[in-house]
């Protein structure tokens, strides 16, 4: 396999595809607003936000990886998991389209990366190679869906039978 295919195969899993564990989009499905919104007494983050810090960090990468401008800004990690101030199905519905737009999004930029590009490093700036910043990416959602796991069984929202027991 080439270090294309092993990304892509490795997308697939923590993206939509369970496999060792809950495929991310999986996760999320079947998600009111409401529990989208709701944090255990003493959590930092609701899925809400959760969802909302890998829409800001994998957006921007997704721009960086086809060449598009991404604007500079000063923010802190904590700052993106600012959910939304109207926990509004429309709002919800809303941020999962954005994920799903960028997830879908992450990959055809990686079905038309060249084998060339996955090699590339990301830029003078961010010496990593991109095979590296996407395999991150990926264990980086995988991390985040299995909070949205616990935080869905806590709540008493998730379904054992889809993955999990």
């Amino acid at each position: 396999m080439t270090a294309k295919e092993i990304i892509l195969e490795q997308f697939k899993t923590c993206y939509d595809e369970n496999g060792w564990f809950v495929a991310l989009k999986n996760a999320l499905q079947n998600l009111s607003a409401r529990d989208a919104a709701w944090k255990p007494e003493g959590a930092d983050n609701s899925i809400w936000g959760i969802l909302a810090h890998l829409n800001f960090y994998n957006e921007r990468y997704l721009k960086k990886i086809r060449g598009e401008p991404v604007e500079k800004i000063s923010v802190e990690n904590s700052e993106t998991f600012a959910g939304s101030d109207e926990a509004t199905d429309e709002a919800w519905r809303a941020e999962i389209e954005r994920f799903e737009r960028v997830m879908n999004g992450w990959r055809e930029a990686i079905r038309q990366a060249t084998e060339a590009r996955i090699s590339e490093q990301v830029s003078k700036k961010h010496p990593n190679l991109w095979a590296n910043v996407i395999a991150d990416i990926n264990a980086h959602n995988a991390h985040h869906g299995g909070q949205i796991v616990i935080l869905r069984k806590l709540q008493g929202s998730w379904d054992a039978a889809k993955g999990v027991s």
